[in-house]
């Protein structure tokens, strides 16, 4: 091959999408916190600890770092307690919530204090008597992080992990929600492997199973993303969120997450002694100042993809599948017009403009 067609060759997808996405993050940028009178959200992942070592996982992964900390219960119940009453929790972590010892002690205070609970877990340590005590409190909301359908491929991503396990887990809600119908059982897919490829089928597994899958583009190196579903035209803000790590450490939000384990973030906010609107307020100042810590770091981030606006019901991040819902009624077609009077008709020609 002559080097005038190597040059001259077409590039692959993956490339232009990376390409593309690169030249629209490092584009000027002025980012604008949309700062909120109280938190609207709030999440906790507890532990690093997991019995799984995922493909893709910086925390757990076959050639990550274990660190596996876990967050002591008191600084927990310190932030349950500084979240707007009535505010839904979530409760995950950087390995398995289910891996923290104390994992459905901070489900019992969080429901204690008012607060609404969603869970996320991959699934592989939740057998019945766990599933009967948090329905007992209050748990309606359930999220699995599942990525294949089939075992053998689902046991080469998420090694050490048994799909059927999973899927019993689900299936014993599922039952129960005939006799609880608040009961929402959710899957998170990420789009690795064929995935891309087999999407209503995989949507088609799920469609008797749960209430709702998520697909979601893949992130990679940390803060880069692959697989979206489309490349925005010019980049967005992100809407700030906060994280507390097993470190105690505050995130402003996923992409700082697995930062905080990669690099030194000793400058973020700890649990320990920052309330979490202090926390708050100080990420979104760190966010709008582009010689912070933060900023330096949100300057070459591909993470803002997660708020984009959406197109035909997608996020470049995500698509959403949902089963709880009945399809839209089609769109009845429009009447005829009247037929016209046959004298009218002869005499329109005759008629003045």
């Amino acid at each position: 091959m002559s080097d005038a067609s190597i040059a001259t060759a077409p590039k692959s997808p993956r490339v232009a999408e990376a390409e593309k996405l690169d030249q629209i993050t490092t584009a000027p940028f002025v980012p604008k916190a949309d700062r909120r009178a109280e938190l609207d959200f709030a999440g906790f992942a507890t532990t690093e600890t997991c019995e799984l070592s995922c493909v893709f996982c910086h925390f757990n992964g076959p050639n990550a770092t274990k660190k596996a900390k876990t967050l002591a219960p008191e600084l927990i119940e310190k932030g349950l307690r500084d979240i707007p009453a009535g505010q839904k929790v979530h409760f995950a972590a950087t390995g398995d919530f289910f891996q923290d010892p104390h994992a459905l002690d901070h489900v019992h205070k969080a429901v204690d204090l008012g607060h609404p609970v969603n869970v996320l877990s991959h699934g592989q340590s939740m057998p019945p008597e766990r599933l009967e005590e948090m329905l007992a409190m209050g748990v309606r909301e359930f999220r699995f992080s599942v990525d294949h359908i089939e075992p053998r491929a689902y046991a080469k991503i998420r090694r050490g992990g048994d799909l059927d396990r999973v899927l019993d887990t689900i299936a014993y809600l599922r039952r129960r929600k005939e006799q609880i119908p608040e009961i929402n059982v959710e899957v998170n897919c990420i789009l690795i492997g064929d995935t891309r490829a087999r999407l209503e089928e995989f949507a088609e597994f799920w469609s008797d199973r749960v209430d709702a899958v998520h697909f979601h583009a893949e992130y990679y190196d940390v803060l880069k993303f692959r697989n979206l579903f489309f490349v925005p035209e010019k980049r967005n803000d992100c809407h700030i969120q906060l994280y507390v790590l097993p470190s105690g450490q505050i995130t402003p939000c996923c992409a700082m997450m697995v930062q905080s384990h990669e690099a030194d973030t000793s400058w973020l906010p700890n649990i320990a002694d920052t309330s979490l609107q202090e926390a708050y307020d100080r990420l979104c100042d760190m966010y709008e100042d582009p010689d912070s810590e933060l900023g330096k770091v949100c300057a070459k981030c591909q993470w803002w993809v997660m708020w984009s606006d959406t197109k035909d019901g997608d996020s470049p991040y995500m698509r959403t599948v949902r089963f709880d819902q009945p399809p839209a009624p089609p769109e009845e077609p429009a009447p005829p017009p009247p037929p016209k009077h046959w004298l009218a008709e002869l005499l329109t020609p005759f008629r003045r403009s």
